[in-house]
């Protein structure tokens, strides 16, 4: 019987050494498959919470480095950020951070490398805007294009001013 299981286990080793292909094509599409859940499980979050609201533009895997009212270094979440014709509303996947920003309230839209004085050595979208308190704040992301993303948000929220 310990020699069945010993052989058993042997096999399996060389099967394994044998077509490593196997296990790649598995982590890959195990991979590709838990990020179209992630992205489903967003995009049905997004549709209970704003219904039948007109979204202008919608990204996935955004980051982003907190405000800069905010104490401290800039902190990193990932999430999505979405565009609608009056505001502008990120929410992180897995800290639950949530961010609106009434288009009214945008007093402008900018690239630059730094936040909150450190230098984090990638492309960022700046918006400077009045926050709920009514302090002059600003909020740092980084987008997939980036250039695309600030003509959207002066076409949307900054024209109507």
């Amino acid at each position: 019987m310990r020699l069945n299981f010993i052989g058993f286990i042997e096999s399996v080793m060389h099967f394994i050494a044998e077509q490593q292909w196997v296990f790649i094509a598995v982590a890959f599409f195990g991979i590709i498959g838990y990020i179209a859940l992630m992205r489903w499980r967003d995009r049905k979050w997004i549709e209970a919470r704003f219904g039948s609201r007109s979204i202008l533009a919608m990204s996935f895997g955004v980051n982003f480095f907190g405000n800069a009212t905010e104490p401290g270094k800039p902190r990193r979440s990932s999430g999505f950020l979405l565009l609608f014709s009056d505001s502008l509303f990120y929410r992180s996947r897995v800290k639950k951070i949530e961010l609106e920003i009434p288009g009214a309230r945008i007093a402008r839209i900018y690239h630059d490398r730094t936040h909150k004085g450190v230098d984090l050595r990638q492309s960022l979208v700046k918006i400077d805007f009045l926050n709920e308190h009514g302090q002059k704040d600003t909020a740092a992301f980084k987008v997939p294009y980036p250039p695309q993303w600030m003509r959207a948000i002066e076409n949307a929220l900054l024209k109507k001013k």
